[in-house]
């Protein structure tokens, strides 16, 4: 088929014109290790997102899952609960400690944490073919072509992808990061959204499944404080000035029956999924 666009070759050049992204790219795990007790911290009481997420994935008691950018164990915790294993990639050893601290509070041995980029990753070496493989927010990459190459080839039955639709963030997000980080600097903080790998998908010959749904995700924290110190941990750790954070969350939290503060974000996304044929 003659392609008018190329999809890889654009993300590629949106994804070089980040400085950060550029900078993930170079060593992912310094990166992920300073956020990984904050990225815990927000994701705690998030359950509405990981359920539908759950929901939409579709799983045998018998399954090998491979999480590819599992994080603190969001997906692969609540996976490792009703399949037979779980394999957690991720470059962050900060992260991947957190999720192993998760899976033996709930008493869960079926599993294996592999500390690894996912571009460094070769199937059959490192990882053998799973049933199914999740990536679930985790398409930071500079060759996003590759990159679901890979998780196709490391599927033997399945492959799910989630990813945002539309925007990367609400307005009201969008006023925090230009107010933090300035206009300019704001704009190339997020993701070209789920019609690019559905398109570089397409170009290849898979025809995936797309669902557009809205997450809901919540995260309750102790004080307007907290809230504002757990954002700059993820967002930029070592920011001094507060105010405009503290602004933002005084203006956007809700106190709760209990008295705590919940932040309940929802955002357009896409699930993205393909089934391999004759399995």
């Amino acid at each position: 088929m003659h392609r008018i666009i190329d999809w890889n070759e654009l993300w590629k050049a949106l994804h070089a014109g980040s400085s950060e992204h550029v900078e993930k790219d170079r060593d992912p795990a310094a990166v992920w290790d300073k956020r990984a007790a904050a990225y815990r911290r927000v994701t705690r009481d998030e359950k509405k997102a990981t359920e539908h997420e759950l929901g939409i994935l579709d799983l045998a008691a018998g399954d090998t899952v491979l999480d590819m950018g599992a994080g603190t164990g969001r997906l692969a915790v609540p996976i490792a609960r009703t399949v037979a294993h779980v394999t957690a990639l991720d470059p962050s050893g900060g992260m991947l400690a957190v999720l192993s601290e998760r899976m033996a509070a709930e008493g869960l041995t079926n599993y294996s944490c592999v500390k690894m980029r996912w571009e460094d990753t070769v199937i059959g070496r490192e990882i053998e073919p799973h049933d199914v493989v999740v990536a679930a927010f985790s398409l930071g990459f500079y060759d996003l072509a590759a990159a679901l190459e890979k998780l196709d080839a490391a599927a033997l039955r399945a492959a799910y992808v989630f990813w945002h639709a539309g925007e990367w963030r609400s307005p009201e997000e969008m006023a925090l990061y230009r107010a933090v980080f300035g206009k300019e600097a704001a704009m190339r903080k997020g993701y070209p959204d789920y019609i690019y790998p559905v398109n570089i998908l397409h170009d290849a010959g898979i025809y995936p499944n797309v669902r557009i749904y809205r997450a809901v995700w919540d995260a309750v924290y102790d004080s307007v404080e907290e809230a504002a110190r757990t954002w700059a941990a993820m967002h930029n750790p070592g920011m001094e000035n507060f105010a405009p954070v503290r602004e933002y969350f005084a203006r956007t939290l809700r106190r709760n029956e209990s008295g705590k503060y919940v932040e309940t974000t929802v955002r357009p996304t896409a699930a993205v999924w393909w089934e391999k044929e004759g399995r």
